[in-house]
């Protein structure tokens, strides 16, 4: 039973390390996160409709993302600066406050999703109001750029939350398994203890039966040379002794039955714990491992 769930818990840990290698190689996670950045951050000029007004644009690229999160990504970037966004197809920002544009400016954005290149791209203008474009900018360009830089570093964050939520799960259960391979040892030390002393006290229990016993023999013989009733008295309250450490010396017989039936128990336990906790030590690397890649690669998106 123990070997049975030992193996069963060796392949599921060998299976998942073997996964996180196998994509380790390919260079994504399980889930298609990328381990590295190849990627180059661009504003290219584009442009963007507003009903029957077209505005002057810059498309960047946020990679590992579709559309709709891209601009979920620009709305709460938007919020957090103070701006009111509203509408669709393009949702506008009002009253953006940045540097490079007036006080009070528009800013439209758009978003599409190309799932071959695993992309959302963002299209995002600047307007004085609804009809009247902004005249572009180096400005807005580099903001629209740092746009790009900050909202690809948003995803991988979220990918790296993902992997430190499963660090913690991994942490967790390592921790568990660590706990009871500590609390099986302490059990083993408790009942090796417990054994020494029952093996202990048997010995000087049997020390007592030999000695009974010689004091038996020598009443018996006296016994059968006197026939006296009161040296057989004596030889039945010896045989009576004898009975009695007869009967402890099979009851520490049974309890050391038992510490060691208890024994083996806590050594099939530790055995188990012990490969689990390995397991488990394996598998809280790996998952570091990818933690520590998405946060490289999160430093490199630049």
């Amino acid at each position: 039973m123990l070997r049975s769930s030992h193996l069963r818990s060796s392949f599921i840990a060998l299976s998942f390390t073997l996964g996180l290698a196998l994509h380790g190689q390919e260079g994504t996670t399980k889930e298609g996160f990328a381990l590295g950045w190849n990627k180059t951050i661009t504003a290219v000029p584009d442009s963007l409709s507003n009903g029957a007004h077209r505005f002057p644009a810059w498309t960047i690229s946020v990679f590992e993302a579709d559309a709709g999160t891209a601009l979920d990504i620009w709305k709460a970037d938007m919020k957090a600066i103070g701006a009111t966004v509203t509408g669709s197809k393009p949702m506008k920002a009002l009253g953006v406050r940045i540097p490079e544009v007036p006080e009070g400016t528009m800013m439209l954005a758009m978003s599409t999703t190309d799932k071959k290149a695993k992309l959302a791209k963002l299209t995002l203008a600047f307007g004085a109001n609804d009809s009247t474009p902004l005249a572009g900018s180096a400005a807005q360009e580099a903001h629209v750029r740092s746009l790009a830089v900050k909202y690809n570093r948003n995803v991988v964050q979220a990918q790296i939350a993902t992997y430190e939520k499963m660090l913690g799960k991994a942490s967790s259960k390592l921790s568990g398994a660590q706990e009871d391979v500590a609390k099986n040892r302490k059990n083993i030390t408790k009942a090796n203890s417990k054994l020494e002393k029952l093996k202990s006290k048997r010995s000087k229990t049997q020390t007592d039966m030999a000695r009974q016993q010689g004091d038996i023999a020598g009443l018996e013989k006296k016994f059968a040379l006197t026939n006296d009733p009161n040296d057989l008295e004596k030889l039945t309250k010896s045989r009576g002794k004898l009975v009695k450490i007869e009967t402890t010396i099979a009851k520490l017989m049974s309890q050391e039955a038992d510490v060691q039936g208890d024994l083996a128990k806590y050594q099939g336990q530790l055995e188990e714990n012990s490969s689990e906790a390995q397991d488990r030590t394996g598998t809280q690397a790996d998952v570091q491992r990818t933690v520590d890649a998405l946060k490289r690669k999160m430093d490199s998106i630049r």
